[in-house]
C-alpha cells in the first residue's frame, strides 16, 4: 500500500507488524499517537500528511478509501495493510497491536 509514497522509518524492537502512520504534524492526538508507538518500541513507518504536496496527499486520501470504504482521519494506524485503527484511542492501539 502508498508504494508511490516516501515514509519516514522508525526503528523498534517489536516488529511483528509492518505498521504505517498517517497523520497532521500539528495534531496533538498524532503526537500522542507517536509518542504512543515509541513509548512501546514499536518499528514504523510515518509521514505527516500535511506536510507533502496536495497531488502526493490526494492520492494517500484516494488509496485509503479505495481500500478500506471510508474516509481518513488522523492519526491512522495501518497494521500489516489489512487493518486500521483511526484517532488515537489508547485502549483500541492496545488491543490491535497486543500491548
Amino acid at each position: 500500500m502508498f508504494d508511490q509514497i516516501t515514509f519516514q522509518r522508525v526503528e523498534g524492537k517489536k516488529n511483528k507488524h509492518h505498521i504505517t502512520f498517517l497523520g497532521l504534524s500539528t495534531c496533538g492526538f498524532c503526537k500522542r499517537g507517536i509518542a504512543f508507538l515509541n513509548d512501546n518500541g514499536f518499528e514504523y513507518e510515518y509521514i505527516y500528511v500535511d506536510k507533502i504536496d496536495p497531488k502526493t496527499k490526494k492520492a494517500i486520501v484516494e488509496e485509503f478509501r479505495d481500500k478500506f470504504d471510508t474516509r481518513l482521519h488522523y492519526p491512522t494506524i495501518i497494521i500489516d495493510d489489512e487493518h486500521y485503527e483511526m484517532g488515537f484511542v489508547r485502549p483500541a492501539w492496545e488491543k490491535r497491536l497486543e500491548v
